[in-house]
């Protein structure tokens, strides 16, 4: 019984890996280029049949002095500086070694805001609220890109 299911299972998994070949040998790598005015994917003009192309580099930083003005009342503050290896997870947060209101001044870095100190019950806490301390929440860090869609929006 075991080798009859062996022999199936073998079965299976070589009609799979002939149908995957099969399709992936007959796409076309050609890219078709969007109409004009028409959203453009993350993907490019790839198909999704094709095999990607690897994505240039989104994460192109402005130097520290040069920071974009916000979009809205009440934005986040963007991020001006890389957070690739900073950790945020639920035993630690490394944003606070140089934004705490302990090291911002050393550090010469802005404090996190004293709204983030405060819980749903309107308590002034001694540390960072929970509903705050995940930053990349909202806070997300500044690329030098041009916007995939153009925002007209107006307030």
């Amino acid at each position: 019984m075991r080798y009859l299911l062996l022999i199936l299972m073998l079965g299976l998994l070589s009609a799979c890996t002939t149908t995957t070949t099969g399709s992936r040998a007959s796409s076309t790598s050609t890219t078709t280029e969007p109409p004009a005015g028409k959203l453009v994917s993350l993907r490019g003009g790839h198909p999704l049949d094709s095999i990607s192309v690897q994505p240039g580099n989104a994460k192109v930083m402005l130097p520290e002095d040069k920071k974009y003005k916000r979009s809205f009342k009440q934005q986040p503050p963007m991020i001006p500086h890389q957070i690739d290896k900073t950790r945020i997870s639920l035993k630690q947060n490394q944003c606070l070694k140089c934004h705490s209101d302990l090291n911002y001044k050393d550090l010469k870095a802005p404090m996190v805001s004293k709204t983030h100190f405060i819980n749903r019950k309107g308590e002034r806490l001694g540390s960072v609220a929970t509903r705050y301390y995940f930053c990349t929440q909202c806070h997300a860090p500044q690329v030098d890109k041009a916007p995939l869609i153009v925002n007209d929006f107006k307030p």
